[in-house]
Parts: structure tokens; sequence; C-alpha cells
């Protein structure tokens, strides 16, 4: 099989997409990205508060922390069961699946005593809202002022979240986690 020749004009293919020299610049072409790092536009991180931060960061590591220890509660409690085999396997499991194991690993565990069932159950409320949460903070942030986090929602309202609703809602995520630890 032979080759096609490929034309050429000084070096560069004929038809070739990119031009042999760079390409033009010019000045007056309008910023995309005005607050991306080597812009001459002001930068806005001064306007967060290292608090709000460090709650957002907090909420986000509680909640690490929750799926880590129901995994090792499921664990567990398969243990007991004579069950040996890996949480999740191949992909991590949500924390909805987690809990519905949760759920009937208790039931098979505590037939006659319905007061866990129904701690999981509040459990299982609270953190579909805090799921909400979470994820109306991790992907609708948009920006920040003082201590209020301005985020947008689903439909695309604004939401001003306070850094105190941040810290009650991490807590609630500590306070299940050592619930679901005594379970």
């Amino acid at each position: 099989c032979s080759a096609l020749p490929t034309p050429t004009d000084g070096g560069t293919r004929a038809g070739h997409p990119t031009p042999p020299a760079d390409p033009p610049h010019s000045s007056d072409q309008p910023e995309l990205f005005p607050r991306a790092p080597g812009s001459d536009a002001p930068s806005r991180d001064e306007a967060i508060s290292p608090a709000v931060l460090q709650a957002i960061g907090g909420l986000i590591v509680a909640w690490g922390h929750l799926e880590d220890m129901t995994a090792e509660k499921l664990t567990d409690m398969r243990r007991s069961f004579g069950d040996v085999r890996v949480v999740g396997g191949r992909m991590r499991p949500t924390m909805q699946k987690l809990l519905a194991e949760l759920r009937a690993l208790v039931a098979m565990r505590d037939r006659h005593d319905k007061q866990a069932l129904m701690v999981i159950a509040e459990m299982d409320g609270a953190l579909q809202r805090t799921a909400q949460f979470r994820q109306l903070i991790i992907e609708g942030a948009q920006d920040a002022e003082g201590e209020t986090l301005i985020c947008r929602d689903v439909k695309n309202m604004t939401v001003e979240v306070k850094l105190a609703e941040i810290v009650k809602e991490t807590a609630l995520l500590n306070r299940i986690r050592h619930q679901i630890a005594g379970l």
C-alpha cells in the first residue's frame, strides 16, 4: 500500500488548521476568566471568611467519617452473622444503601426490639435532609459575604447559608455517627 503524497506549503501541510507562525493575539479581546490566576482583575478570595471555609471542610470530612463508620459497622455486623464479604465490593455504596443494609441487619439481630429500627428511621430522615444540604454547599456554592455562603440550589434560586447552619449540620453528622457506632 503506497501513501498518498501530502501537499506542503513552506514546511506546513497545506490546509492544516495551525499556521506556521504564532496565532495573532489581540489585546482588545475580552478576558474570558477575569478571576483566574494571572489575570488583572482583583481576587475575591479575601472576602471568604476562613471560618466558613473551615466549616465547609468540616462538613465534608464529617460526611466521610459517617460513611466510613457505617461501612465499618456493617462489616462488623456481617462478621458477627458469619458473613465475611467486604462492604461495597468494587463500587462505593451510597449512604442510603448503607443505611438500608444496616436497617436489614439490625432487624435480623433485634427481631423483638423495634427501638433500634426507630433510631435508624430517624437517622435516615435527618441524613436525607443533610445530604441535600451537603449537595447545596458542595455543588451550589457561588460566593461568600462575611460569614454567609451564597449558593444556588437545583432550581437556580439564590440561597444564603449562615456559618452557624453549616456548623449545626456538621454536629448532626457527628451525632449520627456516634449513634451508628452504638447500635
